[in-house]
Order: C-alpha cells, then sequence, then structure tokens
C-alpha cells in the first residue's frame, strides 16, 4: 500500500501544480483582453467625440455662412479697386488658381451682377470661346 499512497501523492500534486498553471494562465489572458479592451474603447470614445467636433463645428460654419450670405454682395474690399481686383481674377484664371466656376463666382462678386451682366461677350473667359482664350492665356 506504500507504493500505491506515493503514486496517488504524486498524481494528485501534478493536478494541483496543473490547475495552478492554468489559473495563471487564464489570468494573464485575462488581463491582456481587459487591457485591449480598454484600448478600443478608449479608440471609439475617441473617434465619436471626433465625430461629434467635426460635426459641431460644420453645423457652426454652416450657420456662419448662411448669416453671411445676404451681406455678400458688398463683400468685396474696399481698398482695392474694382479694375485692381478684376485683373488680380484674371491673372489667378490664368494661372490656373481659379477653375470657371471660382472665376465667374468671384468676378460677378468684384463686379456685381448689374456690371457682370452688361459686359461684352468678348472680353469675358466664359462663354462658347472660353477654353480657347483660357489655353492662350496660360500659353503665354
Amino acid at each position: 500500500m506504500g507504493r500505491l499512497s506515493f503514486v496517488l501523492l504524486r498524481a494528485v500534486g501534478a493536478l494541483l501544480l496543473t490547475l495552478v498553471v492554468l489559473s495563471v494562465v487564464a489570468t494573464i489572458v485575462s488581463i491582456a483582453l481587459s487591457v485591449i479592451a480598454a484600448v478600443l474603447s478608449l479608440v471609439v470614445t475617441l473617434t465619436v467625440l471626433g465625430v461629434f467636433t467635426l460635426a459641431l463645428v460644420g453645423a457652426v460654419s454652416l450657420l456662419r455662412r448662411g448669416s453671411s450670405a445676404g451681406s455678400e454682395t458688398n463683400d468685396r474690399p474696399q481698398s482695392e479697386p474694382r479694375g485692381d481686383a478684376e485683373a488680380r481674377l484674371r491673372s489667378q484664371y490664368v494661372a490656373g488658381e481659379l477653375d470657371d466656376v471660382e472665376f465667374e463666382r468671384e468676378l460677378e462678386r468684384v463686379l456685381g451682377p448689374d456690371e457682370r451682366t452688361g459686359r461684352d461677350r468678348a472680353s469675358r473667359p466664359f462663354g462658347r470661346e472660353r477654353g480657347t482664350e483660357h489655353r492662350r492665356h496660360r500659353s503665354r
């Protein structure tokens, strides 16, 4: 019986050692998963806050743009004469800094809708001959 109790005692010891090792491994895995969950939670929280902040800034920007839309016709800088502003716009257009739509919008803002519509069609870089005049100015 001495030998049987020795083998039994040894088996119980090995079983307890296995349980302790498995418990330590489970604790380490649990801690790692907790850290991963905390990091993911932080990333999601910061993402939601960032989206909320961007939405708030966008809403404020739209509200400001909407309130200044009525005063946009007199938004031309007072220190720059109309001819200089028109020449600056034309040079920006020729340099490719402004596309057709931006050029027309800025020209209307600088000159006003009444003056722009009364202008001679040949002196405007838009219309049917827009592309050729634009290329001709760029080739200079």
